[in-house]
């Protein structure tokens, strides 16, 4: 069991960087080209959904048997459009309007969500330690992305709406899928919602041309959107993972890394700035981490001087 619990949390801290990164990269496509938010995830969500599921029928995997199951792929179909979509358009318009870093600040604030939720469901109150650890992250997401001043935060109201409907996408894809990947494995389901979510923006855009699209690409930029649409393909599929190992509390805090990595990436890529109060929004970000994993460690010695 504690080697599951490795794997998860490998799972999720692997996931949390890639998406951190792939935050930077997509502000410094929409910085270098002519893409929208719209055309981008046309692309990532259908190349990254079509490639995902061809290499598992290649393997004999059973990818069509979730849709002999209304309640399944009703359940999928929802999924696809308004977790992987909706909480993918929603984060892509934020950086798009804002910068990456403040979209991953609003994706963050999911776990705040997601600790009510489960402590109403399971009628339990989160442990002094999970609290600690909510604290200590949304603490260190504050500093890391104003620097300690409020007044840093210059955001207009579409970056604030957008922002918002990232936090609720991000929880509703860590909670909505978790039922589909206990019956059919991750793989199958994150590719479905990628293709389902791409097709469905896809129909919606009917004015979206490949060939107009492939024009406006140079090398560099083609180089970084293949780069996205992996990176943020195995960030999904790790994340999503991770839930068969760790509860979605655990997951939801876990990936508090990724504002620290993304912070890390703008300053060093797209030369943003790094002040003293965000290396300490980082310290509080890592201390977090290791807030959450204490409680099961320490609950296990109890038991075994018992």
């Amino acid at each position: 069991m504690k080697t599951f619990r490795y794997v998860g949390f490998l799972m999720i801290i692997s996931g949390a960087a890639l998406w951190g990164v792939s935050g930077p990269m997509i502000q410094w496509l929409f910085q270098n080209s002519s893409l929208t938010s719209s055309k981008f995830l046309i692309v990532r969500l259908l190349l990254a959904g079509i490639i995902t599921l061809t290499l598992l029928y290649l393997t004999k995997k059973n990818i069509f048997g979730v849709w002999k199951h209304p309640r399944h792929w009703i359940q999928l179909i929802i999924f696809g459009i308004l977790g992987m979509l909706g909480a993918q358009y929603a984060f892509i318009e934020t950086i798009h309007v804002s910068t990456a870093v403040t979209a991953v600040l609003f994706q963050f604030l999911g776990p705040v969500l997601i600790t009510i939720y489960v402590a109403i469901q399971t009628k339990k109150l989160p442990t002094a330690m999970q609290l600690l650890a909510v604290v200590s992250a949304l603490m260190g997401t504050f500093f890391l992305i104003t620097n300690g001043s409020v007044e840093n935060i210059i955001l207009s109201k579409e970056a604030i709406t957008l922002g918002l409907l990232t936090t609720l996408g991000f929880t509703f894809y860590t909670l909505h899928p978790t039922s589909l990947i206990k019956e059919w494995g991750t793989v199958v389901i994150i590719g479905w919602g990628m293709l389902i979510g791409g097709v469905a923006l896809f129909i919606y855009n009917q004015d979206f041309s490949v060939v107009h699209l492939a024009h406006s690409l140079t090398f560099s930029t083609l180089s970084i959107l293949l780069l996205v649409i992996i990176s943020g393909t195995l960030s999904f599929i790790l994340y999503i993972g991770s839930l068969k190992y760790l509860n979605a509390t655990e997951t939801s805090l876990l990936s508090s890394i990724e504002p620290l990595v993304a912070a890390i990436v703008s300053m060093i890529w797209l030369n943003e700035s790094f002040g003293i109060y965000q290396l300490l929004g980082g310290l509080l970000i890592t201390t977090a981490v290791v807030f959450l994993s204490m409680p099961i460690e320490r609950s296990k010695k109890k038991l075994k001087v018992e």
